[in-house]
């Protein structure tokens, strides 16, 4: 079956290497607001029975716009499938390496809602065949889904770029408890004995603010600290803090989604870090990790 590839406002770099590495032919899209702020897309051909009885894939990540606003990114993903789906494509798979709304799936406090729930029944509403997310951050959702669901680990290619930058003698920090389980299995692209170690966090329910401490045992080691997600960069900029008072040579401050908001690079340089390393799930300048060769594999 013929396929064609949608990349999204959010996805263009990615999506074009993508479209690449399966030889296959990608559309771009036309994007504006309306005065009344709602959003307006359209998939940018002349003739809508190029998509009819085709498999199409669409990539859209929905990390924050330009200005911060990832509700346009999940308007615009919607707007994309209904698109092709009203055009009569006979598969849809649907690829976004950044899932918005996924940290929102548990209650912390009274009142609040468990929204990443609620954005993956959409996305079942409007009908598609396959979805591909990469290292969300609460997997749990994707048991919603109603189609064929992937969770895709990046672990590996973060960990084959830390090396070629010449990091030796490593251990691997996680800045709090919850996220000592992936810094273990991310431990082991290093090698078996490479150690992790873990910071004391706790954080106010209410105003988010973060407390961390703890001293480890990190003279003259290359130390990598590792998350999912870095949004504002405080957790790791603590944690780069703690690290380099602990002794540490080199800190790669590392992250599959680098959304990087709110000054987070200078945050997070200024505490210590050396180097910050993310995939181009975000479309930034610290992407230098590209997901396409794994999420190629997946597709095919």
């Amino acid at each position: 079956m013929e396929k064609i590839l949608i990349v999204g406002p959010a996805s263009q770099i990615l999506g074009v290497k993508i479209a690449k590495e399966l030889g296959i032919e990608a559309i771009n899209t036309e994007v504006k607001k309306f005065p009344d702020g709602e959003n307006y897309l359209r998939i940018n051909i002349e003739d809508e029975t190029i998509i009819a009885g085709k498999e199409v894939i669409i990539i859209q990540s929905t990390g924050p716009s330009s200005n911060n606003n990832q509700n346009a990114r999940l308007m615009e993903l919607f707007m994309m499938i209904n698109s092709v789906k009203r055009m009569g494509a006979s598969k849809i798979i649907v690829v976004v390496p950044y899932l918005a709304y996924a940290r929102q799936d548990k209650i912390f406090r009274p009142g609040e809602t468990q929204f990443g729930h609620v954005i993956i029944h959409i996305i079942n509403s409007l009908g598609i065949d396959e979805f591909y997310t990469v290292d969300v951050h609460a997997p749990v959702i994707l048991e919603k889904c109603s189609c064929k669901a992937i969770n895709i680990d990046s672990m590996k290619l973060l960990a084959d770029n830390i090396k070629t930058l010449g990091a030796e003698d490593i251990v691997v920090v996680s800045p709090d408890k919850g996220g000592i389980e992936r810094s273990k299995a991310f431990a082991k692209y290093f090698g078996e004995s490479v150690p992790v170690d873990v910071f004391e966090k706790s954080r106010d329910v209410k105003t988010g603010e973060i407390k961390m401490s703890g001293k480890l045992s990190l003279k003259g080691k290359d130390v990598v600290i590792a998350d999912d997600i870095i949004a504002t960069g405080g957790t790791m900029a603590t944690a780069i803090k703690l690290a380099r008072e602990s002794g540490a040579k080199r800190i790669y401050a590392v992250a599959t989604h680098a959304l990087l908001l709110d000054q987070a690079k200078y945050r997070i340089l200024k505490a210590g870090a050396d180097k910050i390393i993310g995939t181009d799930s975000i479309d930034n300048e610290v992407s230098t990790v590209s997901l396409a060769k794994i999420i190629v594999d997946y597709l095919k």
